[in-house]
């Protein structure tokens, strides 16, 4: 009996047949087939002289609660399918997000308010009667979506955006002010610079409830139930949106030339390439994105003049709205080869990764191992010896001191840092009887060229005190990273 009345209610109130149907608690799937709901509960056109207007009401005026939103759902999909932006996302998954104006909320709070009135053993001041409108119109489009544009629903593909505005809305919600001063005026104290709306819908849910204002105010300067609008709800526009995807790989740095990421001092550049711009521009047509959708992390760096051998470093790169979220291989391997060919950087390895496993890259970043050789240099007048390379000849791990040097305290705060040299190991060079080569195995975050020349004492052992000579560096290669990220692809 209360179904009835309630369904009655509603019709008279001039609501569409999809809102009220939400009021009617159904399944959500049953928002799918709407008549066939009613048809269940034994509902429909109120058999009386006003079959006919009944029937115009729940078909042609726009809704008095939704602004006639659900009637819109045909031409949405629609605009969506013929969208040429869409054929740019090589993607068979998508997600949506809905803009929907705030006045709904109001309108929402008006039936509700309307009901308590009208049904007051029947509906509640805490809990909603309905099915929220953002809730069904999004359970509705989803479905017609997937089977539309033949693609799943999933939080990985195109997010496509839904945008909807109410001419007029602005005055409507303004009446808020009169409504529940003390509400709206906590409202004002949280004005953000540029905002323009006046309440956001999070603000409006959390704060506007038949509990929290004062109806008896409420009804005075806000008509309860809501009366039809003139004017329907707008559709504005559609979005696309690719997902954010993560391509990582390993690279080589060749050249003792090359910073790793733009080198950019007091405004003025220093090198006029670097191994993330070499990275990124050749993979930056396989996505058709631009620059500024993409950034890079690496584990690590290496100076200019220090080449990146062995395996390579790990990379990532972040790329947003990318158009596509597959790499196959032989696509990978012609990336490799693109990047091969600028000389200087070479990749491998190069494959999509989950978010979650960015961890590795990061993660124990301080803890792992990395493997140098260096090329050091005597004084003229000193020459390598046996006595030399035993001292040098280091297989038991021991800490070092480390102050920061003073080459990167413009970008490095100044602080003493303990560091574990796992082994050393020198070898002579022939002819050369001021060379040595030093190979060395340390933890990660260790700085090799203070390591070996002590500068001034700012870094204690040194290679230096331990021979008790001065040595410096002529040349470093990273040799190897202990990290085993991303997973190799070789065969």
């Amino acid at each position: 009996m209360y179904t009835k009345l309630l369904y009655d209610y509603l019709v008279d109130c001039e609501c569409c047949k999809y809102c009220v149907l939400r009021y009617l608690k159904p399944r959500y799937e049953e928002l799918l087939c709407v008549d066939k709901a009613f048809e269940k509960r034994k509902l429909g056109p109120v058999k009386t002289d006003s079959i006919e207007s009944n029937e115009k009401k729940l078909k042609l005026n726009p809704c008095a609660i939704c602004f006639g939103l659900f009637d819109n759902i045909d031409s949405i999909i629609l605009k969506i399918k013929e969208d040429d932006r869409l054929k740019n996302y090589q993607i068979d998954k998508f997600l949506s997000s809905f803009s929907l104006p705030v006045l709904l909320e109001l309108t929402q709070l008006q039936m509700w308010l309307a009901l308590i009135e009208k049904f007051p053993d029947h509906i509640s001041k805490e809990n909603t009667p309905d099915i929220p409108i953002k809730d069904a119109i999004k359970y509705i489009i989803n479905d017609r979506l997937e089977c539309e544009l033949k693609k799943e629903f999933d939080v990985e593909g195109i997010m496509i955006g839904i945008n909807f505005s109410i001419e007029n809305e602005h005055e409507a919600l303004s009446k808020l002010d009169e409504v529940a001063p003390e509400l709206m005026n906590e409202r004002n104290k949280q004005k953000k610079r540029f905002r323009t709306e006046v309440i956001s819908r999070n603000y409006f849910c959390k704060h506007f409830t038949p509990k929290s204002i004062d109806i008896v105010k409420f009804q005075k300067l806000i008509p309860i139930p809501p009366k039809v609008p003139i004017e329907p709800i707008k559709f504005d526009e559609i979005t696309f949106t690719g997902p954010t995807i993560f391509l990582a790989g390993r690279y080589n740095k060749y050249s003792r030339e090359l910073s790793q990421t733009p080198w950019v001092v007091g405004g003025k550049r220093l090198s006029d390439l670097s191994v993330e711009e070499i990275i990124v521009s050749t993979v930056l047509p396989y996505f058709k994105v631009s620059e500024s959708c993409v950034t890079f992390m690496s584990s690590g760096r290496e100076d200019v003049d220090v080449r990146c051998l062995g395996k390579g470093r790990p990379f990532v790169l972040e790329i947003m709205n990318a158009t596509k979220t597959i790499l196959d291989i032989t696509l990978a391997k012609e990336i490799e080869a693109k990047v091969c060919q600028s000389g200087v950087v070479a990749i491998r390895d190069v494959q999509l990764v989950k978010r979650d496993d960015l961890h590795s890259i990061k993660s124990g970043e301080e803890d792992k191992k990395k493997y140098y050789r260096a090329m050091c240099t005597l004084r003229d007048n000193d020459i390598i010896n046996e006595d030399m390379l035993m001292k040098l000849d280091i297989n038991e791990a021991f800490d070092i001191q480390q102050w920061t040097p003073l080459r990167v305290l413009h970008r490095r705060t100044l602080m003493k840092r303990t560091r574990t040299v796992h082994s050393v190991k020198a070898y002579a060079v022939k002819d050369k009887q001021n060379l040595i080569v030093l190979d060395f195995v340390t933890q990660a975050g260790t700085y090799i060229k203070e390591l070996v020349h002590g500068e001034f004492g700012r870094t204690a052992p040194s290679i230096s005190s331990l021979i008790n000579m001065d040595i410096d560096i002529i040349s470093l290669d990273v040799m190897n990273i202990d990290l085993d990220f991303p997973p190799s692809t070789q065969t």
